[in-house]
C-alpha cells in the first residue's frame, strides 16, 4: 500500500493555464494532488522578457498547459515554455488536443485556446456555473456570482478567462469525478508577494541540484546530489516533503508571512520536547487527497477507509498536542497556534468525520471479509439482511468443510463471500498446498475465476442459494452502497476544511525541518527589514560548502551604517585562528555596487553564492547560516553565475552569458539583489572587459535606484576604468604578489581573501610578464610550424599572432605595472575628500 501511495505522490502535478494580452498576464493552475485551483492575479508582463511567466513555469513545473493569447504570444511560448505550439488550425476552446498524437505540430500536453470575445464569454460562463463547497445547493446565478466574486476578482478579464479555460479543460479529462468534486476550493495568489528567481539561479545556487547533461538527448536529467534541499529535507512525511519543496520553490516577499514562519521555527527551537511529539504524529500522515479521490470514484476499499481514519486520527492528535501549548505567550503567531485553536472549534470537521466513520463502518470486520462493512446497529434493514446473509455463508462453509478437509486444506484460509457477478463463492489463497491438494481437478469444486493470487470456487449448494437468495443479497448490497454513498457525501462536504488542516500539518512538518537544520548547524534568525538598501551579514557561511571542508566565515555590509568594511572578509580553507584581517572604518556606506577584482582563484564565486543563498533562505522562512543577518525585503534575485553548457540549448557559452546579462539589466529593480561573476570571460580580453565596465556604469547611472550588486572579475585593472570616487561604487582589488610567490605558495583556497597587501617588485613583475609573452609567441609559432608541414610562418602571420589574444594583454599589463595605482591610504583619503564635495549620485 505504501508503495502505491508513493507512486501516486510522484505522479501528482499541476495543470497551468495562462492568458496574455497587451502586456498583461493572468494565470491559474490546478493542483492534482490537493484537488484545489489557484488563481494568480493579473499583472503587467511585457514581452519578450515574460518574467512572471518564466517564474510560474519554474515554480510549478506543470504537466499540462492551457495557453490563451494572440499569435505573437503563442509564438513566444515556443521559447518560454520550451514546448512547440501551433498557431494555425487552432482547436475550438472546448476541444482537447488529441492525446494519441494525431496533430503532428502540437504536443499532447498543450491546449491552445484562441483569444476571442466568444472564448472569453464561454470561459466566464463556465466559471459562473461552477459549484464550490459552501454554496447553497439551489443557488441562483446571481448568488453564485456573488459568492465567486468574493474569491476571484471578476474585473480582471484575463484572470476570469484563464480560470474558465482551466475548468473547461477539467470538464473533458474523462474522469469519473464531476468538476465540482475535482475543484474543492479556489485560492487567490498575488504575484506582488512572490520573490522572482530564475531557473539558472536555482541551478547555480544548487537549491535542488538539477543538472543538465551536455548531450541533448539527456537534457534535463536530474542528478540529485548534495544540495540545499537535500540538506534541509528532514521531514517526517511525504506531505511535509511536498510542503518543503513548495516553500523552497516559492520564496515570498510577504513580511507578515515570513515573520509567521520565523516565529514558528523559533518556537520549535525553544520547545524541543513538543517538537519531538509533533514529529511522532506527523510521520503517520500520508496522501489524504489521493484517498479522497478514491472515495469519490467509488474505488475505495476497506484498507483505504482505514488509512483515511488513521490520517484523521493522527491529524486530530497533532491538533490536540498543539492545543496544550496555547498557554505559552510565545506561541502566538505560529502554525502551532493555528492547529491548537482549531480543536477549540465545536464544529471542527476532523472530530465529526472521525466520529462518523467510526459509527458507520466496521473496519476490523471489513479486514476479515475484505470488503467495506457497515457497522451493526446503524440501519435495521441492513442488519436484518446481514443476519440472513451470514447464515447462508455458514451453510455454504459447513457444506464444503468435509470436502475441503479431505483435500487437507487449512480452513482458516477459506472464506465464503458473495460476488455480484457470480453469487456465493468459496475463496482461498493460491499456494503450493492448494496446488498439491488437487482441488482444481476435483469434480465438486468448480473454479469460477482466479485473480490476485486468489482462487474462487463454487459447489452445487452455491448455485442453489444464488437462485433462491440472490435477490435478497442484492438488496443487502444495495442498502450498503446507499449508506456508503451518504458517508462519502458527508466526507466530501467536510473535505475542504480537513484539507486545510492537513496543509497546516504539512507546513508545520516543513518548518520543523527548518528548525532541525538550524539547531544542528547553528543558524540564526534573520532580521528582515523594509529598507531595500541595507544588507548586513556577520559570520556568513555557505550552506553546502561548509559540510565538505573547513570554511571561514564572511562578513558583508551594504547600506546606511556607521561602519563599513575596507576589505572583504572571505571564506578560506585556512584553519588557523589568526587575526581575521578585517579593518572597520567609521563612515557612512552608500556602496550599492561592489566590485571585487582578483587575478587568482580566491573564492569570489563562493562568496557570491553564499550571499545569495542567505538572502534566499530568509525569504523562504528559514534561519540562515550566519552569526547575524539583516536582510532587505527583496523582490527578485538575478545572477550571472554558472551556466550549464549544453549542445541542446543551441547557444554558445558567451551568447548564454549575454542573454543572462540582458535579462538581469532589464528586469532588476531597486529592490533586487544582483550577482555577476566574471562576466566577459567567454570572449577576448578587451571586449569582455568593455562589456563588464559598460554594465557596471549602466547600474551606477541609476543612482540610489540601483540594486544591491556584487561583481567579481579577474580584470584587476578595472579600477582604472571606473569612477572609484562614486558614492554608490566600491572597488576591491587583490593582486597576486609575484609569479614566484604564487607558485611556491602552498596555501590552497577556493574562498575569497583579499585582505593581504601587495609587496611585489614592479621590475621583477615586468620581467616576468615579458617572459610569459615571449613564451606565448614561441609556442604559437611552434604550433604553426607543425601545422604548416615544417614551413616558417610569414611576417603577416607573426604580426597577427602579436595582435591576437592573449598577447594583446601584455602591453596593458605592463602599463599597469609601470604605473601602479595609489596606495590604499592615499586612495581612502582621496575618497573621503571626494565624498565631501560630491552632492549628486555621481562625480
Amino acid at each position: 500500500m505504501a508503495s502505491q501511495e508513493d507512486s501516486a505522490v510522484n505522479q501528482a502535478g499541476k495543470i497551468l493555464s495562462v492568458c496574455w494580452n497587451a502586456g498583461a498576464l493572468a494565470a491559474s493552475y490546478y493542483d492534482i494532488d490537493q484537488l484545489e485551483l489557484y488563481a494568480v492575479q493579473q499583472a503587467i508582463e511585457p514581452r519578450p522578457q515574460y518574467v512572471l511567466l518564466r517564474d510560474l513555469v519554474q515554480r510549478y513545473r506543470p504537466l499540462y498547459y492551457v495557453i490563451t493569447g494572440p499569435a505573437c504570444f503563442l509564438e513566444d511560448c515556443r521559447e518560454v515554455l520550451g514546448v512547440p505550439t501551433a498557431v494555425a488550425n487552432q482547436p475550438a476552446p472546448s476541444d482537447l488536443v488529441d492525446q494519441s498524437g494525431g496533430n503532428a505540430s502540437q504536443p499532447s500536453n498543450v491546449k491552445i485556446v484562441e483569444y476571442t470575445a466568444q472564448s472569453q464569454a464561454q470561459a466566464r460562463g463556465r466559471l459562473l456555473a461552477h459549484k464550490l463547497a459552501g454554496m447553497p445547493p439551489e443557488s441562483s446565478e446571481r448568488e453564485c456570482r456573488t459568492f465567486l466574486e468574493s474569491i476571484v476578482p471578476f474585473e480582471q478579464e484575463l484572470l476570469v478567462t484563464s480560470v474558465g479555460n482551466l475548468l473547461l479543460l477539467l470538464d473533458t479529462v474523462g474522469d469519473t469525478l464531476s468538476p465540482a468534486q475535482l475543484v474543492t476550493r479556489i485560492n487567490l495568489v498575488t504575484p506582488s508577494t512572490q520573490l522572482v528567481i530564475d531557473g539558472l539561479t536555482y541551478e547555480a545556487l544548487q537549491i535542488f541540484d538539477a543538472s543538465r547533461h551536455p548531450s541533448g538527448f539527456k537534457c534535463g536529467t536530474d542528478t540529485r546530489g548534495l544540495s540545499v534541499y537535500s540538506l534541509f529535507n528532514r521531514c517526517s512525511s511525504k506531505n511535509g516533503e511536498e510542503w518543503l519543496s513548495r516553500l523552497m520553490t516559492q520564496p515570498i516577499r510577504d513580511r507578515a508571512e515570513l515573520q509567521h514562519r520565523h516565529d514558528t521555527v523559533q518556537w520549535l527551537l525553544a520547545n524541543v520536547r513538543y517538537a519531538n511529539q509533533f514529529d511522532q504524529c506527523l510521520k503517520h500522515l500520508t496522501n489524504v487527497g489521493l484517498l479522497y479521490r478514491k472515495l469519490l470514484q467509488g474505488t475505495a476499499r476497506n484498507v483505504d477507509w482505514k488509512m483515511l481514519k488513521k490520517n484523521l486520527y493522527y491529524l486530530y492528535s497533532l491538533c490536540k498536542l498543539c492545543a496544550l501549548t496555547l498557554e505559552d505567550a510565545q506561541v502566538a503567531g505560529t502554525v502551532v497556534q493555528q492547529l491548537g485553536q482549531y480543536t477549540r472549534i465545536p464544529t471542527n470537521a476532523l472530530k465529526h468525520v472521525l466520529y462518523t466513520i467510526d459509527k458507520c463502518l466496521d473496519l476490523e470486520k471489513g479486514d476479515e471479509e475484505n470488503k467495506v462493512t457497515i457497522r451493526a446497529g446503524l440501519d435495521p434493514a441492513v442488519d436484518r439482511l446481514r443476519e440472513q446473509y451470514d447464515g447462508l455463508r455458514e451453510v455454504v462453509l459447513e457444506s464444503s468443510r468435509l470436502g475441503l478437509e479431505t483435500l487437507q486444506l487449512d480452513m482458516a484460509n477459506i472464506c465464503v463471500t458473495y460476488l455480484p457477478s457470480f453469487g456465493f463463492v468459496i475463496s482461498t489463497q493460491v499456494d503450493e498446498q492448494l496446488q498439491r491438494s488437487g482441488i482444481f481437478q476435483h469434480e465438486s469444486f468448480d473454479l469460477v475465476f482466479q485473480a490476485d493470487n486468489t482462487a474462487y470456487f463454487q459447489i452445487s449448494l452455491c448455485k442453489e442459494l444464488n437462485d433462491e437468495f440472490g435477490q435478497m443479497v442484492a438488496s443487502m448490497i444495495e442498502h450498503e452502497l446507499a449508506v456508503q454513498t451518504r458517508l462519502t457525501t458527508f466526507v466530501g462536504t467536510k473535505f475542504p476544511e480537513v484539507m486545510g488542516v492537513f496543509k497546516l500539518a504539512g507546513k508545520l512538518d516543513a518548518l520543523l525541518s527548518f528548525a532541525t537544520v538550524a539547531k544542528m548547524h547553528r543558524y540564526v534568525r534573520p532580521l528582515v527589514c523594509d529598507d531595500a538598501k541595507v544588507l548586513q551579514i556577520q559570520g556568513g557561511r555557505h550552506v553546502v560548502l561548509e559540510h565538505r571542508r573547513t570554511y571561514r566565515a564572511n562578513d558583508t555590509c551594504v547600506g546606511e551604517t556607521n561602519h563599513h568594511l575596507v576589505n572583504v572578509i572571505a571564506a578560506d580553507t585556512r584553519t588557523h585562528s589568526a587575526e581575521r584581517g578585517t579593518r572597520w572604518v567609521r563612515e557612512t556606506n552608500h556602496h550599492l555596487v561592489n566590485v571585487i577584482a582578483a587575478d587568482t582563484s580566491v573564492g569570489k564565486t563562493t562568496y557570491l553564492k553564499e550571499v545569495a543563498i542567505i538572502c534566499y533562505l530568509a525569504h523562504v522562512g528559514s534561519f540562515v547560516p550566519a552569526a547575524y543577518a539583516k536582510i532587505p525585503l527583496l523582490d527578485s534575485i538575478y545572477t550571472r553565475l554558472d551556466h550549464p553548457e549544453s549542445i541542446f540549448s543551441g547557444r554558445s557559452s558567451f551568447m548564454s552569458e549575454l542573454y543572462q546579462m540582458a535579462s538581469l539589466l532589464q528586469n532588476a529593480t531597486a529592490s533586487s539583489l544582483v550577482l555577476i561573476d566574471e562576466f566577459g570571460k567567454g570572449t577576448n580580453y578587451l571586449e569582455g572587459k568593455s562589456l563588464l565596465i559598460a554594465s557596471i556604469e549602466h547600474l551606477l547611472k541609476r543612482g540610489h535606484s540601483a540594486p544591491i550588486t556584487f561583481v567579481t572579475t579577474k580584470f584587476t585593472g578595472i579600477e582604472r576604468f571606473l569612477p572609484t570616487v562614486h558614492r554608490n561604487l566600491l572597488v576591491r582589488v587583490h593582486r597576486t604578489p609575484t609569479v614566484r610567490q604564487s607558485r611556491s605558495s602552498t596555501r590552497t583556497s577556493d574562498t575569497l581573501d583579499v585582505t593581504s597587501d601587495d609587496p611585489a617588485d614592479p621590475t621583477e613583475r615586468l620581467k616576468a610578464t615579458y617572459q610569459l609573452a615571449f613564451r606565448a609567441v614561441a609556442f604559437a609559432v611552434m604550433k604553426y610550424h607543425q601545422a604548416a608541414g615544417g614551413q616558417a610562418p610569414a611576417t603577416e602571420s607573426i604580426r597577427a599572432l602579436m595582435e591576437s589574444t592573449p598577447i594583446t594583454r601584455v602591453p596593458e599589463q605592463c602599463l599597469e605595472i609601470s604605473h601602479p595605482p595609489p596606495s590604499r591610504a592615499v586612495q581612502q583619503q582621496h575618497n573621503r575628500h571626494a565624498n565631501d564635495d560630491v552632492t549628486g549620485d555621481s562625480t
